[in-house]
C-alpha cells in the first residue's frame, strides 16, 4: 500500500511539473514558431513516422481504385493539374525547388523520391485530404475523385519519368488545349468526412 501511495504521489508531481512547464512555454510564448526554427531530430522523426503511419492506415479505407487510370487524356489533364496545383511546392521531374518551397518548414517532399515509397492509395489520400500543420492542402474540397486519382497516378510515375519525358507530356497537354479547372464550392464525396450539398460552380484559370 505504501508503494502504491508513493507511486501515485510521484505521478501526480510529474504531471504538475509537466503542466507548469507547458504553461511556462505556452503563456510565455517561449516556443519558437519561426519557419527557420528546427525541431530536435528525434522529435522531427517521431512526427514524420506518425504522419506516414497515419496516412497508411487511412489509405486502407479508400474504395477500389478506378479501372481507367491509364487513360491518356486523363494523364494530360493530370499534368495540367500538377502544374497548377502542385508545382510551386513539389517540383516536376528534373526541376528545382521554388522560392516558395525553400521557405517552407517542413520542406515539401521531393516526389521523384517520395512517390517510390508510397502506394497509389496513399498518394491519393494525401492529395485529397492534405496533411495538417505541414502546408499540404486537401484538394478534395475543390476537385473530384477522378481528377485526384489521375494526379496521384501521374505522381507514381515521377521516379521513372525524366525531365524530357515530363516536358513532352506538358507540350502534348498544351497542344491538346488541356486547361486546369477547380470548383468554387465543395464537392460531394461518399467517403468525405462531412457531407456538403452546395451547388458547384466552376471557373477556369
Amino acid at each position: 500500500m505504501t508503494f502504491l501511495k508513493h507511486a501515485l504521489i510521484t505521478v501526480l508531481l510529474a504531471a504538475l511539473v509537466a503542466l507548469a512547464a507547458g504553461a511556462w512555454i505556452i503563456i510565455g510564448g517561449r516556443f519558437d514558431v519561426a519557419v527557420s526554427a528546427q525541431l530536435p531530430e528525434p522529435v522531427h522523426e517521431a512526427i514524420h513516422q506518425t504522419r506516414v503511419n497515419a496516412v497508411r492506415r487511412k489509405a486502407r479505407d479508400i474504395p477500389a481504385r478506378p479501372a481507367d487510370l491509364d487513360d491518356p487524356a486523363a494523364l494530360l489533364e493530370a499534368v495540367a493539374g500538377f502544374d497548377a496545383m502542385c508545382a510551386d511546392c513539389h517540383h516536376a521531374p528534373g526541376g528545382a525547388p521554388s522560392a516558395l518551397a525553400r521557405g517552407l518548414n517542413p520542406k515539401p517532399a521531393d516526389l521523384t523520391e517520395a512517390a517510390g515509397k508510397r502506394s497509389l492509395e496513399e498518394l491519393f489520400w494525401v492529395t485529397k485530404y492534405g496533411i495538417r500543420m505541414s502546408g499540404m492542402p486537401g484538394w478534395g474540397k475543390t476537385h473530384d475523385d477522378a481528377e485526384l486519382w489521375a494526379l496521384a497516378t501521374l505522381i507514381t510515375r515521377f521516379p521513372q519519368l525524366s525531365a524530357d519525358a515530363y516536358e513532352q507530356l506538358r507540350s502534348e497537354a498544351s497542344e491538346a488545349g488541356v486547361t486546369h479547372h477547380h470548383h468554387d464550392q465543395e464537392i460531394d464525396h461518399e467517403d468525405d468526412h462531412e457531407d456538403n450539398h452546395e451547388d458547384n460552380r466552376e471557373h477556369h484559370h
